[in-house]
């Protein structure tokens, strides 16, 4: 993204309520009549893509063009106070704000007893929602003013009980931040790690959940720290193949969500990622039942957000999350009618949200739409979304999901019959695989099977590459690092049709029920 298009993408995320309230809020800022900010504020706001040579020929001759830099960072500015003072009483942390400035007042102006009254009123909010460091803040006040005898007829009691307070709630803070540091470094080295494909990788990830705090739920008795708790033992049994343990866990943080309205009013992106991944975790243990009742929950839950700019963001997300859910549901029950019709408004919802969707989070989904195109027999259209996934400019992100997007490249290749580009195809994988240092023994047996049964002079001698591939990705079904390569595409089955000459889809659909 451009420099030049943050005041733009900003405008765009505004919804019509925001919009009006931002030009009453700046027509109070600004001297005179209709102001240069609401005049550009208006101009950009007709834009479909920024175009800041239009901006200086509409404005030419206007003195505010020489420096439009300046004019719209100050623009910017203007109108993130604007959506800052127009959202001041829907969350917890932008009221705490406020009342912070009007302690400030109080106390300056002597008038303490006013000043006793809101930051008692202050305490009790930050206690309910949650919010140790601002708690910390105003126990500071409340000890400063008690001990200087702001209040009148202050007594030692009420001193002693706020320093307790604030002892234990500095303890608490602590506690949190260490939970806070555990759930950052887990997701970063899962990030990278991808799944668990070596014992290198195992005994990592082993060590990590050996700290102390992950040893007894008991440790983790506040909201914050349990949502930690039960997503690190969420991620940890995913990629380690526990699939009972990872629905456990994903279910006891949806349970922890939803028995707190007021934390999903606050942070309906953080509730829609815990139904997801509870989502998921029904799907890879067979539990339909329940996958049904809940997407239809997060599909209803989504509907709040619908044609609201102020939640881009949480509508692409939810977007992304559904369509991949459901490509895999369809997969994994057999429901391969419904994959067309599914992958075709996909593609209309990547047209829909444009650029307001960074390439790197469609990567998984890439990946789940060139399945499902490869299970249809459009191979060229498989063909270009793991083209999609190559030329991605940082393989760093989403490791894993590059390395299987490499895999997959060769098999369709040679469906297409694209010999003469296999052998190029097939080193440039096996140099870029190194590179990540992904080679493993799922890898290696696709590499030499690709090469050599291209070269195959008659049919009967690939049909015993066949065999042979099939027979040794079976052998290694149950090896605990190299089962989770299968789960990404079923090349078992897809084997299984070159050797019987069966549809790919019939061979599928013996291994699945809805």
């Amino acid at each position: 993204m451009k420099s030049t298009d943050d005041l733009f993408l900003l405008i765009c995320s505004m919804s019509k309520s925001e919009k009006g309230y931002f030009k009453k809020f700046a027509s109070k800022h600004t001297i005179g009549g209709k102001n240069i900010y609401v005049k550009l504020f208006d101009e950009i706001e007709k834009m479909d893509e920024y175009d800041e040579a239009g901006l200086k020929q509409k404005f030419k001759g206007e003195n505010f063009v020489k420096n439009l830099y300046s004019t719209k960072n100050y623009l910017f500015n203007l109108i993130l106070k604007a959506l800052s003072s127009y959202h001041s009483e829907k969350y917890a942390v932008s009221r705490l704000n406020n009342m912070l400035i009007e302690l400030n007042v109080l106390f300056e102006k002597g008038l303490y007893k006013q000043f006793k009254t809101l930051l008692n009123k202050a305490i009790e909010i930050a206690r309910k929602n949650d919010k140790p460091y601002y708690l910390a803040l105003l126990y500071s006040r409340k000890l400063n003013a008690l001990a200087t005898e702001y209040y009148s007829g202050a007594e030692v009691e009420e001193y002693e009980k706020t320093k307790k307070a604030t002892i234990e709630n500095l303890r608490m803070i602590r506690l949190r931040e260490e939970y806070h540091f555990l759930y950052n470094d887990m997701f970063l080295l899962l990030k990278k790690m991808g799944s668990v494909r070596r014992k290198e990788d195992l005994d990592k990830l082993n060590k990590f959940v050996d700290n102390p705090l992950l040893k007894d739920e008991k440790f983790a008795y506040s909201f914050d720290t349990r949502f930690k708790f039960y997503s690190i033992w969420g991620h940890y049994y995913r990629v380690v193949g526990d699939d009972a343990n990872w629905y456990k866990y994903r279910k006891s943080l949806l349970d922890l969500m939803e028995g707190d309205e007021a934390y999903i009013k606050e942070n309906p992106r953080s509730y829609v990622l815990a139904l997801n991944n509870y989502l998921n975790a029904c799907v890879y243990t067979g539990k339909y039942t329940s996958y049904r009742n809940n997407l239809e929950k997060l599909k209803g839950f989504a509907k709040q957000f619908e044609n609201r700019k102020e939640y881009i963001d949480t509508q692409v997300r939810v977007f992304l999350l559904v369509s991949d859910l459901e490509l895999n549901y369809f997969n994994r029950t057999g429901q391969f009618d419904k994959l067309k019709d599914k992958t075709g408004e996909i593609e209309a919802g990547f047209v829909r949200f444009g650029a307001t969707i960074n390439e790197n989070r469609k990567i998984s989904l890439y990946n789940r739409i060139a399945y499902a195109y490869f299970i249809l027999k459009d191979f060229n259209k498989s063909l270009e979304y793991v083209n999609r996934i190559m030329n991605l400019t940082d393989p760093k992100l989403e490791q894993e999901q590059h390395s299987f997007a490499r895999i997959r490249n060769l098999i369709i290749h040679y469906e297409l019959g694209n010999y003469d580009l296999l052998e190029y195809a097939v080193s440039s994988a096996r140099r870029f695989l190194a590179k990540q240092d992904r080679i493993y023994k799922f890898e290696k047996l696709i590499l030499n099977f690709v090469i050599r049964a291209m070269k195959c002079p008659t049919e009967r001698a690939r049909q015993e590459y066949y065999v042979k591939l099939k027979n040794d990705l079976k052998a290694m079904a149950d090896d605990r690092f190299e089962k989770s390569a299968l789960e990404h595409f079923d090349i078992i089955s897809w084997l299984e049709s070159k050797i019987t000459r069966k549809d790919f889809t019939e061979i599928l659909k013996t291994k699945t029920a809805a």
